[in-house]
């Protein structure tokens, strides 16, 4: 099957074929079922800011950790409360819901400054006067709360931050590059985690969601978009923390992350092009998520995307995307008879009533595969899923699972399969704390003696998880798809060892970092 007529195959960002560049050494270009491909331009990879350990000062110094600001937390929580009520008394008189996002900060930190002043003309009466750096910071912190993710904010800011995880008194923070840090949490107390909690679910639209004994588990979104999952269900209140770097990634950041290199890159922006089907298959965090972000942004302009999710993570509709995206997130029930609720399954039927071209599901955990993989073979080619799996050779039977969800039996899923799946990418994490590599790819193509989908290896894993190219060839059908927007097959065979290489720009900083 060819790409759809009419359809700009236009190159993006890693689009078209392996380029060595220069008079490099190695194969010349080869002919392919198309023709000859001439050699594009090399891609340069993105450059990623190194990072480093964090320490105590890296945190927030409000008054929630001892010995950074002689204020107690609560002082700096009713500041933040006098602020909104400031910003709230600005609207009524206004007669309006909300102000201009530029013009409520400004508000806000002329409202600050004033009600610090007053403030600590009383503090002054009985304690010390803040110098004024500690002032300066108390500011900061009375619009982290105001705007931001409060006493955490300083951790969400530092570079290469991935996860939080707080668990009572003691906090575990997760920086791309370096091992798991253990350190304190920057809440003194049960109730100033839950009150943090709370204020920051209500400050992002789900007021609703209040942790408490009658509502003990809690989830929603900080400014920045972090995934936040709170809990009393555990012997400590327990937070965890998502979040979302490389929002704006594409191929070419993963390229200089050394998640992919520069033939698997091209190969799977081709894949993209050419309209395949493609389940990117892996473990917990091991960046599934990351990269069908950026095979979404291999998608032409002229084409019109649907992604559905169960928590906006992809967060493709925004500039940084060539294509035309929208972005659906399903919704939970706002009562207990289950009123309001949208699943994935409903967002899937409702998507294709929106002329979309593509769909992308973040993850397909239950009954939606079927709607997902009727789709995907019927009526929108080139679409994209996610599929939890800890194991290459689990991702078959772990579609079928979700499928028998749905009611399928296991012949009427294997087929499906077969029919809808054309790629399937495993992705896992790398030898080093927070990398991230694909792994495995492989064609679905045919069935096996057993009734089972025909899984043809195109890429495995060397000894250091990265993938490299297999003896074995693609379809014909698939490889004329591939050379039609302007990618060799053949180029599989010629660089067996694929185009992994130490001195490939941004793998010597990498290891430096």
């Amino acid at each position: 099957m060819t790409s759809a007529p009419g359809k700009d195959t236009s190159r993006t960002l890693l689009g078209g074929m392996l380029s060595q560049g220069g008079a490099a050494a190695g194969p010349p270009p080869l002919a392919g079922p198309a023709g000859p491909h001439p050699h594009p331009a090399p891609v340069q990879p993105a450059r990623v800011a190194p990072t480093g350990p964090l320490g105590v000062t890296d945190f927030a110094q409000s008054g929630s950790l001892p010995g950074a600001l002689p204020v107690p937390a609560e002082e700096i929580q009713t500041l933040r409360v006098r602020v909104a009520e400031d910003l709230r008394a600005v609207r009524e008189r206004q007669q309006q819901q909300s102000l201009d996002q530029d013009e409520e900060r400004e508000l806000a930190e002329l409202f600050a400054r004033r009600q610090i002043a007053a403030w600590h003309a009383e503090f002054t009466q009985k304690n010390a006067p803040l110098s004024q750096e500690e002032r300066s910071i108390l500011h900061e912190e009375v619009l982290n709360l105001t705007f931001r993710a409060g006493a955490l904010q300083r951790v969400l800011d530092r570079p290469g931050v991935q996860n939080i995880d707080i668990d009572g008194d003691v906090m575990y923070v997760d920086v791309a590059g370096h091992e798991r840090q253990r350190m304190p949490s920057p809440f003194a107390s049960r109730e100033q985690t839950i009150d943090w909690i709370n204020a920051m679910a209500a400050q992002s639209g789900h007021g609703e969601r209040q942790l408490s004994y009658a509502s003990p588990a809690v989830e929603f979104r900080l400014p920045d978009d972090s995934r936040v999952a709170a809990n009393m269900l555990t012997r400590q209140v327990t937070v965890s923390i998502r979040k979302h770097g490389g929002r704006a990634w594409t191929l070419g950041n993963l390229l200089a992350e050394g998640t992919v290199d520069q033939l698997l890159g091209s190969f799977l922006s081709a894949a993209v092009r050419a309209h395949m089907n493609i389940v990117i298959c892996g473990g917990m965090a091991s960046g599934k998520t990351t990269l069908m972000r950026a095979l979404g942004r291999e998608i032409p302009a002229s084409e019109r995307l649907v992604t559905l999710e169960s928590d906006l993570e992809l967060f493709l509709d925004g500039k940084e995307t060539p294509c035309h995206c929208l972005a659906f997130e399903a919704r939970q029930s706002n009562g207990e008879d289950g009123a309001g609720a949208i699943s994935l399954s409903e967002l899937i039927e409702i998507a294709l009533r929106y002329n979309a071209d593509r769909i992308m599901v973040g993850e397909v955990r239950g009954k939606e595969s079927l709607a997902m993989l009727e789709a995907m073979s019927a009526t929108q080619p080139g679409s994209m899923c996610t599929l939890h799996a800890d194991r290459p050779k689990d991702v078959i039977n772990r579609l079928v699972l979700r499928l028998s969800m749905a009611g399928l039996g296991a012949e009427t899923a294997h087929r499906l399969i077969e029919g809808a799946v054309h790629l399937m990418v495993f992705v896992r994490k790398g030898p080093r704390p927070g990398e991230k590599v694909v792994s495995h790819v492989w064609e679905v193509d045919g069935f096996n003696e057993d009734g089972t989908p025909s899984m043809t290896a195109l890429f495995t894993a060397r000894p250091d998880g990265r993938a490299v190219p297999t003896a074995f060839q693609m379809s014909p059908e698939r490889a004329e798809q591939l050379a039609a927007v302007g990618f060799n097959p053949l180029l599989l065979a010629q660089y067996p060892n694929g185009t992994w290489d130490d001195a490939q720009p941004g793998h010597a900083e990498r290891r430096a970092s």
